[in-house]
């Protein structure tokens, strides 16, 4: 992705243009990486909490925000952001790092992540720290 293609897909993504079969994982981690490029990690998390919310409402998709995911993979990509790089750079190579959406696996049970507390408010991993 290029500079433009990241803040085309942020725009459509905001203004609820992009049909919800097109949001995938690696443009989850674009986004985040977007807000992140342009933020802290607490207004992008605010950000992001708020845009995937809209989307879902928009789409009449109940359940679809997860906050602890949310946050989860928020933090990740901050962990992997370069910001000496450009934005497209730093999100391939997030993309490359983060790909697999079963890492979260790796920090929390299936239990706890599934759980509805988990999906309505941050909870810490139970199986491995961040």
């Amino acid at each position: 992705m290029t500079d433009v293609e990241i803040l085309t897909l942020v725009d459509r993504l905001e203004r609820c243009l992009l049909p919800k079969e097109e949001f995938h994982h690696r443009d989850h981690l674009a986004v985040a990486a977007m807000y992140l490029y342009s933020s802290n990690c607490e207004s992008a998390l605010e950000r992001m909490r708020t845009t995937l919310k809209r989307f879902a409402g928009h789409h009449h998709v109940s359940g679809l925000y997860h906050e602890t995911l949310t946050r989860f993979w928020l933090l990740q990509v901050e962990a992997k952001l370069d910001q000496r790089m450009c934005l497209a750079a730093s999100v391939r190579k997030i993309q490359e790092q983060l790909g697999d959406k079963k890492l979260a696996f790796e920090y929390y049970s299936r239990e706890r992540i599934e759980s509805k507390e988990a999906r309505e408010t941050w909870l810490e991993p139970d199986l491995k720290k961040l």
